[in-house]
């Protein structure tokens, strides 16, 4: 008889950047002020990369795996694959995941970068989840991290008091013959794509087919914004609020039907940190009361990938978590991405 794989989350991890902003240091940047961003956002302050330092995405990548590992308990050779889920890396090549071997001195490991924008962190959980269920993979190491501060417009109020940078990691083990009913486990997840074809959130250059980024500061888009040829996040708030408070609420539902689970069993609803007021309508709409949502964006900001695994392992050092709890993972990003995953602790 086959045996029976499965995934736990055995360790998780954070890396922040040294660099505070808050939000009265942004008023001095951009038209904007402190009450305006925590009545719109409700964030207070983020975090972001001081390259003079060395911190770069690699770098918080590193450095969260390093704090995964330690309370995985694992060394780094026993992990066998390094997704990084990120859409700013430090260069497209070499991959990030390649950087955090080298960081981490791994040998014998594959490893590859994963893109699916904010929902990236639980999209490659996802992936991860798989390879360990087939048997191809034993212990994987799953990190979200981006540093948006490298790709903001600063003269951009509507983009760049939101971001902040930020890495997490995990890392996911087989376990076998597991008792799903009882046992640390990954229990099921689901994952969405609403095609963004007005480009509501988006990047318009970079791409090989698009403007790339060495285009001069003058160059203009179809859309005739100087700003959109450069290498800056553009968005659409009011159309993003309305899908992302829609896919994620759907997510979650659909995975609590697929599962069979209603809010009154399970301990948190972890979403995406993109916007407190997303973060309200999702919880109305799925029908969790926010004491049981677990919110840390006044303090990092929305860290894309970053912002789910960060909050695990916020709730894991406060012990906010305990064996065998449930806990509902949903998130939603650019493309647009979205998706939702069960797992018990």
């Amino acid at each position: 008889m086959a045996t029976n794989f499965r995934s736990k989350i055995s360790g998780v991890g954070v890396g922040v950047p040294s660099r505070v902003l808050s939000n009265q240091e942004l008023s001095q940047i951009v038209d904007t002020s402190d009450e305006w961003i925590r009545t719109r956002t409700g964030i207070q302050e983020r975090r972001i990369i001081d390259p003079s330092l060395g911190e770069s995405n690699s770098s918080l990548s590193i450095l969260s795996s390093k704090n995964a590992l330690v309370s995985a308990k694992m060394a780094p050779d026993e992990i066998d694959l390094v997704i990084c889920c990120t859409a700013t890396p430090d260069t497209w090549m070499p991959i990030t995941a390649a950087r955090v071997i080298a960081g981490l001195g791994i040998k014998n490991c594959a490893s590859f970068d994963l893109n699916a924008a904010c929902s990236g962190y639980l999209t490659g959980l996802h992936v991860a989840d798989s390879l360990i269920r087939s048997g191809a993979h034993k212990n994987i190491l799953v990190i979200g991290a981006d540093v948006f501060s490298s790709i903001l417009d600063w003269t951009d109020r509507k983009t760049c008091v939101l971001f902040g940078d930020g890495a997490g990691a995990a890392v996911l083990s087989r376990v076998e013959n597991a008792n799903p009913e009882t046992d640390s486990m990954i229990l099921c997840s689901q994952l969405y794509t609403l095609p963004d074809t007005n480009e509501f959130l988006a990047i318009k250059s970079g791409g090989v087919g698009r403007t790339p980024f060495e285009n001069p500061i003058d160059s203009v888009s179809d859309s005739g914004n100087a700003c959109d040829a450069r290498p800056y996040v553009t968005m659409n708030g009011g159309e993003v609020f309305k899908a992302g408070s829609r896919g994620m609420a759907e997510a979650a539902k659909n995975l609590m039907a697929t599962a069979k689970v209603d809010p009154s069993q399970i301990r948190w609803l972890v979403p995406h940190q993109a916007n407190l007021r997303i973060i309200e309508m999702v919880a109305k709409l799925a029908d969790f009361p926010m004491e049981k949502v677990y919110t840390n964006v006044d303090r990092w900001g929305n860290t894309s990938a970053a912002t789910v695994a960060i909050a695990l392992a916020e709730m894991s050092e406060k012990n906010l978590v305990q064996k065998g709890d449930l806990i509902l993972l949903d998130v939603f990003g650019g493309g647009f991405t979205y998706g939702a995953m069960l797992l018990r602790w």
